[in-house]
């Protein structure tokens, strides 16, 4: 791969990244709606489609990033590819931190070291390879997961499809773009962009996710048909306005 052909896709992988997301928004919009109709069939099946787009986004996002011009080196960015191939894709996730850190002055005092502790933690926890799941659900195993033979029940993956609700997958997304978005920083703007934001990545990032960890699907489907209530009360409010 050229300079030439690297800057084709991330051009192509932010078109892709950025249809994704509205492709997310309107599935999502879908499901809520579904929801109010307590259409639970129907919620399932357009959750799984979000879980497709949510892998579709994960690995077009992390191309995106390392593809990104003037950032890793074309050899760095082979060395990333050489990582997810060799051994998934939270290995490119973590290659490619060890790579972009390298890029940050005084990357071997605390500072650095710290930051590749967090992320490494992060990828660990948060990064999940999209293209399992994936695999399964455009091979036709909707709901019951087979092994890589065909020969039997993969009962972990099976687990991991029943758990997809949409918390989940938001709490996944999340996770998955502030991440890219720490990352981005360190290769783009290493000096500066990186020592000015990370703590605020950082600060969000948690701040985020401990929010998520105690939101449930029940408490999602309440709060619609709250704000449901709502806009019915305020329509029929006859104060003046």
């Amino acid at each position: 791969m050229d300079e030439h052909q690297r800057v084709s896709v991330f051009e192509a992988q932010t078109t892709n990244v950025r249809e994704l997301e509205r492709a997310w928004k309107h599935i999502n919009r879908q499901i809520n709606s579904l929801i109010l109709q307590k259409n639970d069939k129907s919620v399932e099946v357009m959750t799984k489609a979000l879980a497709l787009i949510y892998c579709a986004l994960a690995e077009s996002l992390f191309s995106k990033l390392i593809h990104t011009p003037h950032g890793l080196s074309i050899d760095e960015v082979e060395q990333v590819k050489r990582a997810s191939n060799a051994d998934g894709v939270r290995s490119g996730w973590v290659k490619c931190a060890e790579l972009a850190l390298k890029r940050v002055e005084g990357a071997k005092s605390n500072h650095g070291a710290n930051v590749a502790q967090k992320l490494r933690m992060m990828i660990e926890q948060y990064i999940f390879d999209p293209s399992i799941l994936r695999n399964k659900l455009a091979h036709g195993q909707w709901c019951v997961a087979l092994n890589r033979e065909n020969t039997a029940i993969n009962q972990d993956i099976t687990n991991e499809i029943e758990s997809h609700t949409v918390v989940e997958l938001y709490r996944r997304k999340h996770a998955l773009e502030k991440l890219a978005a720490i990352l981005e920083d360190i290769i783009e703007s290493p000096n500066k962009a990186h020592h000015r934001d990370y703590w605020i990545h950082l600060t969000e990032f948690e701040e985020k996710q401990n929010e998520l960890a105690n939101w449930t699907f029940e408490k999602k489907v309440e709060q619609i048909f709250e704000k449901k209530s709502r806009m019915r009360r305020d329509d029929n409010c006859s104060c003046p306005r």
